[in-house]
């Protein structure tokens, strides 16, 4: 007989999974066990591991049971022990059909009938589904007789139930049932029809009906095992108190770190003279492999073989299986530091704090270098979390596309979620999918999808504030840890990538100080902003704990001051002329000139309020349209066009030249 779960071996030492304690007292309180969650995983048994099947046989055996029978629709009903089919023929060949109820489904018997009757002969074809179990149990019975080496499987959930039926109810001697893969079987009867609804009444019949044999501690035991619990109907075990759930969890540090020393071993470049490297790196690779199931660290193990890992690189070696092997970013954006700041700045004008604050981030993304005592277990979260808050137009989008092209080569990597389209309570579950049961749940969440795919990215959750309150809850699981699990069970981790909030709360006071005429120093506008951040996260959204895991990266974009429109200018129309010369346009701008008739236009507080926008703006009324309307009128769709925007006008002058 195996040691009893529970019993510790070597003093102190946990010799079974923790869930297994659960098991074994809903067992004694002689109830029925649904065991959900990480069922196809390995786990911790008698200080081994062993898959969750044979561990859960052992339990069985520990706890006395005499019989033991599994079921699924593909093995058919089969029995622990070389006689388990012949333990429990015995037990219930007394015992007839009738003893128990009917063999049958009352659709079936329907269908029979009707068959028999089109047919016009009893039996032959039409032979119902009792007579069917009974020539099973006659075969049964004569196996026992004649030592025959093959029992009837019961195949069909009909029979393979209304057989489980009998041992359950039986009080000969204990016996327990498990049904694998039980989420094909008991399928949810508001979608199904007649038969499918007669097999879960069966099923909870079965319950209800267990007996306890005379002079044994535990009751007869139906076990059912699904991955998710949903997958059961709630009314088969919801408020029931003859069945509980127990939930097989993922396993937890130390359960990791003791599977990872028996597979060491596995482990490419693992050399047994340095013991004390090898406890090192199993101690990190269990740190970093959070969430992960055991038989996932034997994936770890082939990786490491196949793609010359060794175990002393923990970090590598995580990064290689949950991404892939892929072109590292990040390890490209080294050489890019330094330089950062400028060309970031190029592209952004008059925002000097936020670019150096941006570039920083860029430089603690390669390092590595954060506030933690352990430093591999920084690795689950974002390089970087940014919340911009400033004014319309003043280059908060343009900074995150900057920082994508600069990060990845392509600012069209940039993946952006306009936050407006989630201002419904039960848009939030886009980001992970819709829950099991609900249309869309097989597609997964926007979010999740998007980072799995590409983990290495630039996130940018677009004017958040418009989203509705409960979308921030979201964002609580990957700022802290950097994971986020979508309806499927899948886990999308953000340890690679930058994640960007962009808002304009605080402008509303602000554009009444412009109307005014005032010009508030950036020190100012600096203080309203993160003023107003921190009143929208503690008093409107009652979140002050989301706005601590964003810290310092909130970001108060100045707004658009008289000296940097000359420099917004240049930029726009160093575009509109390298668009025009694509086009087979070539432009001779008289620069000085209609950088004096923007910043005119500039000076109404209006327009100023509306930032680089409205200079864009500008340009397209008084530069892009005349020329347009030029070429037009012209009908020289190529060539050279002079372009000046006088004093006394609004429009630019257009003249073709030779």
């Amino acid at each position: 007989m195996s040691t009893p779960p529970g019993e510790n071996r070597p003093a102190g030492r946990r010799t079974v999974s923790p869930w297994m304690r659960q098991l074994v007292a809903e067992i004694a309180r002689s109830r029925h066990v649904i065991l959900h969650g990480n069922i196809h995983d390995v786990v911790r048994w008698q200080g081994g591991f062993v898959p969750l099947a044979r561990a859960l046989g052992a339990v069985l055996d520990t706890l006395s049971y005499d019989v033991v029978g599994r079921y699924d629709q593909i093995d058919g009903l089969v029995f622990d022990g070389e006689d388990g089919h012949r333990r429990f023929a015995r037990l219930i060949e007394a015992r007839p059909p009738s003893a128990t109820g009917p063999e049958e489904l009352p659709q079936e018997r329907e269908e029979q009938g009707e068959q028999r009757e089109q047919q016009g002969t009893p039996g032959a074809a039409g032979t119902s589904r009792s007579a069917r179990a009974e020539e099973l149990h006659r075969r049964m019975r004569s196996s026992i007789r004649e030592g025959a080496a093959e029992a009837p499987r019961y195949r069909q959930p009909s029979e393979a139930l209304a057989a489980v039926r009998r041992g359950l109810a039986q009080q000969s001697r204990p016996a327990a049932f498990i049904l694998d893969f039980a989420e094909l079987l008991l399928l949810d009867p508001d979608h199904h029809d007649r038969q499918d609804r007669d097999l879960l009444l069966l099923t909870k019949k079965m319950m209800l009906e267990s007996g306890h044999a005379a002079g044994a501690q535990v009751h007869n035991l139906l076990v059912i095992v699904v991955p998710d619990l949903a997958s059961v109907p709630p009314w088969l075990h919801r408020d029931e108190p003859f069945v509980r759930a127990v939930e097989v969890p993922m396993p937890s540090y130390r359960e990791r770190l003791g599977y990872l020393g028996t597979i060491a071993g596995r482990f490419h470049g693992r050399s047994p003279e340095h013991q004390d490297d090898t406890a090192a790196a199993v101690r990190t690779l269990a740190n970093l492999t959070d969430g992960m199931a055991l038989a996932e660290l034997d994936g770890l193990a082939q990786t490491s073989r196949v793609e010359k890992v060794p175990l002393s690189e923990p970090r590598e070696l995580v990064k290689r299986a949950l991404f892939g092997q892929q072109d590292d970013p990040w390890v490209r954006l080294v050489d890019r530091i330094p330089q950062a700041e400028q060309q970031l700045g190029e592209r952004v004008i008059g925002q000097p704090v936020a670019v150096r604050a941006v570039s920083r981030a860029l430089a603690a993304g390669t390092l590595n270098v954060d506030f933690v005592s352990d430093p591999h277990s920084v690795e689950a979260r974002p390089k970087g979390v940014f919340f911009f808050a400033g004014p319309t137009g003043v280059g908060k989008t343009e900074l995150a596309r900057s920082l994508s092209d600069m990060i990845f080569d392509d600012e069209t990597a940039l993946t952006r979620f306009d936050m407006s389209t989630f201002a419904m309570e039960h848009a939030a579950e886009r980001f992970t999918g819709a829950p099991p049961g609900y249309v869309g749940h097989e597609r997964g969440g926007e979010l999740t999808n998007r980072v799995m795919s590409k983990p290495f990215s630039v996130l940018l959750f677009d004017e958040i504030e418009k989203s509705h309150g409960s979308v921030f809850d979201k964002f609580l699981q990957i700022l802290e840890d950097g994971r986020l699990t979508d309806g499927l069970g899948r886990t999308a981790y953000f340890s690679q990538s930058l994640i960007i909030f962009t808002s304009n709360i605080g402008a509303t006071p602000l554009y009444a100080l412009l109307q005014k005429g005032e010009l508030p120093s950036y020190d100012e506008v600096s203080e309203l902003f993160q003023h107003e951040v921190s009143e929208h996260f503690a008093t409107t959204l009652k979140r002050p704990e989301l706005l601590g895991r964003i810290g310092n990266g909130v970001l108060a974009f100045d707004i658009l001051r008289p000296e940097n429109i000359p420099a917004i200018t240049a930029k726009f129309l160093r575009q509109i002329t390298a668009s025009a010369a694509r086009a087979g346009i070539e432009l001779d701008l008289e620069q000085e000139s209609i950088t004096a008739g923007v910043a005119q236009a500039m000076r109404d507080p209006r327009s100023l309020a509306l930032g680089g926008r409205e200079i864009r703006n500008i340009l397209d009324r008084s530069v892009r349209a005349p020329l347009i309307d030029c070429v037009v009128a012209t009908g020289r769709r190529t060539g050279r066009f002079r372009l000046e925007l006088p004093e006394d006008r609004t429009v630019a002058l257009v003249t073709p030249q030779p």
